[in-house]
């Protein structure tokens, strides 16, 4: 995946982590874990091609790992904060 599509796919997917809290899906459903982990995986396979935005990038890696600490303490008011702050950034031009 080129880097340009890894990072619009990242942005679409922290714009839906910001609008669908994982306490909307059924405590059956596997969709928000499953979400996390693709935007955890999109991250993994950005980051090392990221060489000039280095501050954001580090920003961005506090957020995500923030955002991964509240979703697994079932903070959804805190997810969707920082998925909130993650979408306003530019995330696609990163370099």
């Amino acid at each position: 995946m080129r880097l340009l599509e890894a990072l619009e796919d990242l942005a679409a997917c922290l714009r839906v982590a910001a609008r669908c809290s994982p306490a909307d899906f059924p405590k059956w459903s596997d969709a928000p874990s499953s979400h996390f982990a693709e935007i955890e995986r999109l991250w993994s396979d950005i980051r090392p091609w990221l060489r000039r935005d280095l501050s954001a990038a580090n920003e961005v890696s506090e957020c995500l790992g923030a955002m991964t600490s509240a979703f697994e303490t079932g903070d959804a008011v805190r997810v969707r904060e920082i998925a909130e702050a993650l979408s306003r950034m530019d995330l696609v031009g990163l370099r």
